[in-house]
């Protein structure tokens, strides 16, 4: 205690004699006060900072800042021995030559083993590299491995690694010693690495919390797997569509403690109805439907904890829908909204009469008459009570959203989030409630514009402004003297060169694209 009093004694006369002599001594600050002035810097600016001097360099870069921060492996070189950071994630790119010597990644594993909490890999591994990776990494926690499968067709994959030689494979995996891995993310193209890692994924299924499979065809004997401590599963393409009630008996059984379940791909009732008898206790459910099938909410009544619902595709919600006591305890709502009738709605209203917190896509196809602003006003009138709401339109249309003023409706929202909607600021209702406002495609907002929401938003305390935004500094000091406890995020470019020519540009091409490859 008395040492703390001296020490706060110390800073305080260094700071008063600073404050005499007109001149802040920054360098005399104790370190651990410079750390926590760095914590509350973005990480471009905290590697700013860094070149100062090698005490900055260390304090900004310390093993709790690296926790967001991961160290990409590209092509050989000396870079990463001159430097001290103990990277806390590694990630192995997929952009490399045929010929990439997977010795190399290995020594990098091995100058950083202790620390590594989480190792990705954009690309595929056998069963062998795995063990290599895993048997190097004591304190390793999450384990991503496989394709990208939202791109696997552009980019050819990571198959040409070389090892260091033959190894065996079975007493490797048994010798498998990695406790803390809990989170395991892996995708499968072919057959044949499916069941090359068959014996990796038993090994590690008993202790794993967090479990992401993904299949483009289906091979994985899901039956011979068992997640007894798995609280989270994502799974999808074809993994989870298969005839054989038998076998998804079988793999949801194994679950002791599932509370999220991710199936991103269509789900027969089957399957829906096994899952939901098998794992009750179930609070976030994400799943799609055939697209002429109801969605089965019956089947979701034993979901007693059932906090987060999503439903994918949304296209009508039948009146002759089975007999269904309204889902109470659902919170928060997530779906992609087609031409539906309001009438719809009011029925998806009645079996979810709690949503708080809404995240809907509107999609609308050329030449219907069902526009946004139908959807977005079916939507207000229903769930007026929505605290939150996260709206993005995918409708086939030219020009600006003429007005928003359904939104005027929500009288107890505070969170608005818009992702692809093109608006006038001033087509916008006041909101004296409203706290956070993001807008990723701020197309052609002003400095003026900022001054508008100042006042239709008097309350906010967070504004985020995405790409296309023409407001200064000048602006946003003049926003934030309106609102001085309101922060204000402009996400940076990435490419560096997001001016007006360049949105035009593609703004042209999106069009382009919409009008030569219409959704199906």
């Amino acid at each position: 205690m008395e040492s703390t009093t001296s020490s706060i004694e110390s800073v305080t006369l260094e700071y008063n004699s600073a404050i005499n002599n007109e001149l802040f001594p920054i360098q005399g600050l104790p370190e651990e006060v410079l750390e926590q002035i760095f914590s509350f810097l973005p990480f471009l600016d905290r590697k700013s900072a860094s070149l100062v001097c090698t005490t900055w360099e260390r304090l900004a870069f310390s093993p709790g800042f690296l926790r967001k921060v991961a160290l990409k492996i590209g092509p050989p070189g000396n870079f990463i021995h001159k430097s001290n950071r103990r990277y806390r994630n590694i990630l192995l790119n997929r952009h490399v030559y045929s010929n990439f010597p997977f010795q190399y990644v290995l020594e990098i594993l091995d100058r950083f083993a202790t620390d590594v909490e989480s190792f990705q890999c954009k690309g595929h591994l056998g069963s062998e590299q795995v063990c290599m990776v895993l048997s190097r990494l004591s304190n390793l926690q999450q384990l991503i491995v496989g394709l990208d499968f939202r791109d696997w067709h552009t980019i050819p994959p990571f198959l040409q690694v070389q090892t260091p030689g033959p190894l065996n494979n079975e007493l490797q995996i048994e010798s498998l010693n990695v406790p803390n891995v809990t989170h395991l993310s892996i995708s499968f193209t072919n057959s044949k690495d499916a069941m090359d890692s068959m014996a990796v994924l038993q090994r590690l299924a008993p202790q794993l919390k967090n479990v992401d499979l993904y299949s483009t065809e289906l091979f994985i004997p899901l039956e011979q797997l068992q997640f007894p401590k798995a609280e989270v599963l994502k799974i999808g393409e074809n993994l989870s569509v298969t005839q054989n009630g038998r076998d998804l008996r079988t793999f949801f059984a194994g679950f002791k403690l599932l509370k999220e379940v991710r199936l991103d791909c269509v789900v027969e009732e089957i399957g829906i109805d096994l899952i939901t008898k098998a794992c009750s206790g179930i609070e976030l459910f994400e799943f799609k439907v055939p697209r002429f099938n109801s969605i089965p909410f019956h089947l979701l009544e034993c979901l007693k904890y059932l906090k987060t619902l999503g439903l994918g595709p949304v296209y009508e919600v039948p009146a002759n829908s089975p007999i269904c006591n309204p889902l109470v305890s659902v919170k928060n709502l997530s779906m992609e909204l087609f031409e539906c009738e309001e009438s719809c709605i009011e029925r998806l209203r009645h079996l979810l009469p709690n949503v708080i917190a809404m995240d809907v896509t509107l999609s609308i196809f050329p030449d219907d008459d069902w526009t946004f602003e139908t959807g977005l006003k079916h939507i207000c009138r229903n769930f007026r009570e929505l605290q939150r709401l996260v709206i993005d339109d995918l409708t086939y249309r030219n020009g600006t959203l003429s007005s928003l003023l359904d939104l005027e409706q929500l009288d107890q929202l505070e969170d608005l989030t818009f992702k692809g909607i093109d608006t006038q600021i001033g087509n916008m209702p006041t909101n004296p409630l409203l706290k956070r406002f993001v807008i990723h495609h701020p197309d052609w907002l002003s400095d003026e514009d900022l001054l508008e929401l100042a006042r239709k938003y008097p309350n906010l305390r967070y504004l985020e402004l995405g790409l296309g935004r023409r407001v200064s500094s000048e602006g946003i000091a003049a926003f934030k003297s309106q609102l001085v406890n309101c922060v204000v995020h402009c996400v940076p470019d990435p490419t560096g060169c997001w001016d007006p020519i360049y949105k035009n540009y593609i703004d042209e091409l999106l069009l382009l694209n919409r009008n030569w490859f219409p959704r199906p």
